[in-house]
């Protein structure tokens, strides 16, 4: 085959590909992921079964392929580089960061919310949870180095192990937003607190929790 040719047709397939995957979180937000068939998938994005199976194997692994999507865009605009004198500071800087990204990107926190709870007990098979866990861990969590660099300076508290603290205060961050902007709205109705204000003390919560012990 001509390499041109070649290179067309990978194009081509890597489009479709990604069109797939875009109509597919499409739906899933619209429906919900327990409702949505192969068959939606398929009709919505103007292909047949047949052709969808070419580039996925089960509606399981569409989805996979979604949370991966929603986390690497996420993660890009979420997780910068944040100014500041210390690591303290710098936390401070990108947990506020993540709270205005959340409220501007509200899709993707929601369909992470719902892989979270549609996938809450396993993974369905190996391969899967194999490119799953691979994926989350190719590279070190934006908080670690932060954390890293608290510890070292003195800013942030060196009693509790590193990954330890980086992915207590990562499980408190993600479901505060998940919750403030899935259920914001009837949260506010039922208990009568802004979202903005629940969001806001849990950052000054999570702050003073990693502060060295006996600083104000």
């Amino acid at each position: 085959m001509d390499p041109r040719w070649k290179e067309q047709l990978e194009q081509h397939r890597n489009k479709r590909r990604e069109d797939i995957i875009q109509g597919a979180q499409q739906l899933f937000l619209e429906q919900g992921l327990s409702l949505v068939t192969l068959k939606d998938v398929a009709e919505f994005c103007g292909i047949s079964k047949v052709t969808l199976y070419k580039y996925f194997k089960s509606l399981d692994e569409i989805i996979f392929e979604v949370q991966i999507n929603v986390l690497s865009a996420f993660g890009r605009v979420a997780y910068h580089s944040p100014s500041g004198d210390n690591g303290f500071e710098k936390m401070r800087r990108m947990l506020e960061h993540m709270i205005s990204v959340s409220e501007h990107n509200a899709g993707s926190v929601r369909f992470i919310a719902m892989f979270d709870a549609f996938y809450r007990e396993n993974y369905v098979n190996e391969e899967l949870e194999s490119r799953y866990i691979s994926f989350l861990r190719r590279n070190t969590h934006p908080f670690y180095a932060i954390l890293e660099e608290g510890i070292s300076d003195g800013s942030v508290r060196s009693d509790i192990d590193i990954n330890v603290l980086t992915f207590t205060l990562s499980n408190v961050v993600v479901a505060s937003l998940q919750r403030m902007i899935v259920r914001g709205k009837l949260l506010h109705l039922d208990q009568g607190v802004e979202p903005a204000v629940i969001l806001k003390q849990m950052t000054d919560m999570a702050l003073t929790y990693i502060k060295p012990q006996g600083k104000q």
